[in-house]
């Protein structure tokens, strides 16, 4: 069985979130540790989780900072051309202070959508960069939320790269806790609840004795009552559902998310409706 992938990516988008603003997550969608979300799954826009997921602010006008036309390209990280060029800009910054905050936090978040959209090795990889990158935005800013929950997402992707008993035997479980526990008590709500989608997840994904469902749904359940347009956490949760038999509220909750219209975080509503279809073909 594999650890969360948490991706959401979660509510991923970066965009319009209080300050501090994240990247254009996970999410995940999306998974032992957490699942890539989330939610919430993206990365970070800069005034705002996803999924699989902070995203930038949208502006009338082109940009004038390097961090103004990342949060831009956010919008299309779907698209190899926009992919290359966020990681241009990521790489001039870090030359120049290897240590800054926004732009690490930033690459956390990148790392992490790339993480959520593949499996295996390389999820491991990309899942172990946003970990490490995210850990210099903790260094940087513990008390931030975008810091804390990028790198807690990252080593949940991680986890599911490289499987649920080896992550495990590794102690992979107390670094995934450490972050995302800071990123619930820092905001909870950042990222539209993304940090509340991964830990919902969480629960789902652990192995038994550890596993339980119930849990995932509570927390879910209460991540949807100030959340209920947060698409990872519908899918997450018909997953819990169909775990226990209850079939019939899960398809309820993932043709939500198949009905629902169209947010102002694209890439992760590609994904995410992806999901769903995939999630009713095989229920």
């Amino acid at each position: 069985m594999r650890l969360l992938a948490v991706v959401l990516l979660a509510a991923s988008p970066l965009l319009a979130q209080p300050a501090p603003q994240p990247p254009p997550g996970v999410a995940a969608p999306a998974p032992a540790m957490p699942p890539t979300a989330a939610p919430t799954t993206g990365a970070p826009p800069s005034a705002a989780p996803p999924a699989s997921t902070a995203p930038p602010t949208s502006a009338a006008a082109a940009p004038a900072t390097w961090s103004g036309k990342f949060d831009e390209l956010w919008k299309k990280r779907d698209q190899p051309a926009a992919l290359k060029e966020m990681h241009a800009l990521l790489d001039q910054q870090l030359a120049t202070d290897a240590r800054a905050f926004e732009a690490n936090w930033r690459l956390a978040a990148l790392y992490n959508w790339e993480a959520n959209g593949t499996e295996g090795d390389k999820k491991a990889e990309l899942g172990k960069m946003a970990w490490e990158v995210g850990d210099k935005a903790i260094a940087a800013k513990p008390g931030d939320v975008r810091a804390q929950y990028y790198a807690g997402l990252g080593v949940g992707l991680y986890s599911e790269g490289i499987g649920i008993l080896t992550a495990l035997s590794q102690g992979v479980e107390g670094k995934f806790r450490d972050r995302m526990l800071a990123a619930l008590r820092i905001d909870k709500d950042y990222l539209d609840g993304a940090p509340q989608v991964v830990w919902g997840r969480y629960f789902f994904k652990l192995p038994w004795p550890k596993r339980d469902v119930d849990q995932s749904i509570k927390v879910l359940e209460e991540c949807l009552v100030g959340h209920p347009d947060n698409w990872r956490a519908k899918l997450y949760l018909a997953d819990s559902f169909a775990d226990q038999g209850r079939t019939e509220d899960a398809r309820r909750f993932v043709q939500d998310v198949l009905d629902a219209r169209n947010s102002n975080d694209p890439p992760e509503d590609r994904r995410l409706k992806d999901m769903a279809k995939k999630w009713m073909g095989s229920h």
